[in-house]
């Protein structure tokens, strides 16, 4: 069983190509409210973005929530858990980060690999998506790399096979606490005088954080700043503030 989490469609490309390799299922991270039963599981696999050089906060708090039947069945059961990082460039320090979250829960985690994928953070000066022809090379290198990974974790190997950057440690243990803090605004989104109320940035949102009303699109508090709904608009009609403006839309192809 895969569990993942996507924005822009990234993660939820790997974690299908991944499920398809491995022959399991996928369960999407905020769409989860039932049961989980992972009883005939031959392994776990968490697949997710890295959100400025760490594991999304969303994701930590799936983990955490999770019950403890949850976790003492993949102890009893030894099912080996592994976890894949999409990401524009690097993970810095993330490995260790989703290993401390499920240590916490009394858990070993097998394997953790990482994916680069096109870019698609925009909201901070510096930062837009990637060239087409950049977009284009990762898109078409990505298939082989999932391969890859495939095969490690059938083979079970023990490994955390990353791509992490230079300043790692400054990255995650430094910048990451300020994106936690100060990096999410929910009350800077907004639609420009373009938008035509199509409503496809409410039902790109993966936590039903953007509803439609009187035919214009409403922020509520519980954003994750994955930037689906900014990504999404086929006018361009989403804004974050004025962080956003002349920056890229970047939405996987074929989601």
């Amino acid at each position: 069983m895969i569990f993942y989490f996507t924005g822009t469609g990234n993660s939820g490309y790997v974690a299908r190509i991944l499920s398809e390799k491995l022959g399991t299922t996928t369960v999407e991270i905020s769409k989860t409210e039932s049961e989980i039963d992972i009883s005939e599981e031959k392994s776990i696999g968490f697949v997710f973005p890295i959100y400025s050089w760490g594991v999304p906060p969303n994701v930590l708090s799936f983990i955490e929530g999770l019950p403890e039947a949850f976790f003492q069945r993949i102890k009893v059961g030894q099912i080996p858990v592994w976890c894949v990082m999409t990401c524009g460039d690097e993970v810095a320090l993330a490995p260790e980060m989703f290993e401390k979250a499920m240590s916490r829960r009394g858990v070993d985690v097998e394997s953790v690999w990482s994916v680069i994928m096109p870019n698609n953070y925009v909201l901070l000066p510096g930062f837009d998506v990637d060239s087409k022809e950049v977009e284009r090379k990762k898109l078409e290198e990505a298939p082989a790399r999932i391969s890859e990974i495939a095969d490690g974790i059938m083979q079970h190997r023990k490994t955390v096979d990353v791509v992490r950057g230079g300043s790692a440690w400054i990255k995650t243990k430094g910048v990451y606490p300020l994106f936690k803090s100060w990096g999410i605004f929910p009350k800077k989104w907004h639609s420009t005088p373009s938008c035509v109320g199509c409503g496809i940035c409410a039902r790109s949102c993966p936590v039903g954080n953007v509803k439609m009303e009187e035919g214009r699109p409403v922020w509520g508090a519980d954003c994750c700043s994955c930037l689906a709904c900014y990504h999404s608009c086929p006018r361009h009609a989403v804004e974050y503030g004025n962080a956003t403006k002349k920056k890229g839309q970047y939405f996987f192809p074929e989601s």
